[in-house]
């Protein structure tokens, strides 16, 4: 019997809109999940995603990111678990999907490979059955095998997990990649077999991922295995982190009709309005990206028409919000003069808000984008 509930409320085409339940918490898809890499989003409180002073009538976000790999280095996963897991740790009631860490992994793998003067630094190992790396911390070392990422995540006390997989560098040869993938088919049977002792008596859910660049028929035979495991929801991997947008498009339009057309549908590391736009229109229906905080580090902000830069010289006497139909704090209360002042002196503030309008600003795309389509009549 699956935990996580799931029904349609609306399908029109290639375009629905699903209700999830999850240990008594409910919310609709599609959804973008904000990434709170070491159990916070950086520069947020996270009380401000559920406070109609900050985001109006627009429901709360009740499920966000966090990451594996650095919180079991620190604070660790023990840790965690006596204070009675994440949620109480960060002091948040809602959901969290915790990643698998191979990414983080993979780029200190990347780092070793491209920086050989340092790479004594960031020794990292993979075998068929782990994979071995120093921390970047104080290279320490470590290592995850399928089994040992279940129990850590599990004492996170996630919500959704994710099996360990392997991302193959952009410079691998086909044959290589295709090795790589079966080591991730094998890792999830693992992961599953080790976790099914588990799934009666828990709480929580494991995704297993597709990954293999865009390698289609690798794609493909990656979803013909690992659906199987699909008993709660899916992920796809590896879409977004150096490939051109024409080929993450390529990948979301040939893995759409491949998936399981009844199970949730997570499309990792996605977070631009027009890279989401596309997605959900190819029923996918989970997104997280860094992108949205990265952006506000950067002063820029997502706009109606284009990205926002808040150094312009042109902004310097604009007392007009970043947009005229997002809801949140900070298009109510400020104008890009203040912000831009803010950026001019440097100050943390700055980074704080921009990044808080970037998330909300997705976040209401998508309740638009809900609430239109629920209006609509099925096709």
């Amino acid at each position: 019997m699956n935990k996580l509930k799931f029904k349609i409320l609306k399908q029109v085409w290639n375009a629905r809109v699903w209700e999830i339940s999850l240990n008594w918490v409910k919310l609709t898809t599609p959804i973008f999940m904000p990434v709170g890499t070491k159990a916070t989003i950086k520069g947020l409180i996270l009380d401000m995603l559920q406070d109609p002073k900050y985001i109006w009538d627009l429901p709360i976000i009740n499920l966000i990111l966090a990451n594996t790999f650095h919180l079991y280095l620190r604070p660790g996963d023990q840790l965690i678990k006596d204070a009675w897991w994440l949620h109480k740790f960060e002091n948040r009631n809602w959901l969290i999907l915790t990643d698998s860490g191979w990414f983080q992994v993979f780029s200190l793998w990347l780092g070793k490979r491209e920086d050989r003067e340092h790479s004594h630094q960031v020794k990292v190992k993979l075998t068929e059955d782990w994979v071995k790396f120093s921390s970047p911390y104080d290279w320490t070392k470590h290592f995850f095998t399928p089994e040992k990422v279940v129990d850590i995540q599990c004492n996170f006390g996630s919500d959704i997990m994710m099996v360990l997989d392997v991302c193959s560098p952009t410079d691998c040869n086909k044959k290589t990649i295709e090795k790589q993938m079966h080591i991730t088919h094998r890792r999830a049977k693992r992961a599953f077999d080790h976790f099914e002792k588990k799934y009666k008596k828990s709480r929580w859910v494991l995704f297993p991922i597709v990954q293999w660049w865009t390698h289609l028929d690798l794609r493909q035979e990656s979803i013909n295995y690992l659906s199987q495991y699909a008993r709660d929801g899916i992920a796809v991997g590896w879409v977004s982190v150096w490939e051109s947008k024409d080929l993450i498009r390529e990948v979301v339009e040939f893995t759409w009709a491949k998936l399981p057309n009844n199970k949730p549908r997570y499309l990792m590391w996605v977070g631009t309005p027009a890279d989401i736009s596309h997605a959900i229109e190819h029923w996918f229906d989970m997104f997280d990206c860094v992108l949205a905080t990265r952006y506000g580090r950067h002063w820029l902000a997502f706009s109606n028409h284009w990205d926002i830069k808040i150094t312009n010289a042109k902004y310097k006497s604009d007392f007009s919000p970043l947009t005229n139909t997002c809801p949140c704090f900070v298009c109510k209360n400020y104008s890009k003069a203040y912000l831009q002042h803010l950026a001019r002196e440097k100050e943390m503030l700055g980074w704080t808000l921009l990044s808080f309008h970037n998330i909300i600003y997705l976040h209401n795309m998508l309740e638009n984008w809900k609430q239109k389509l629920l209006k609509q009549e099925t096709q």
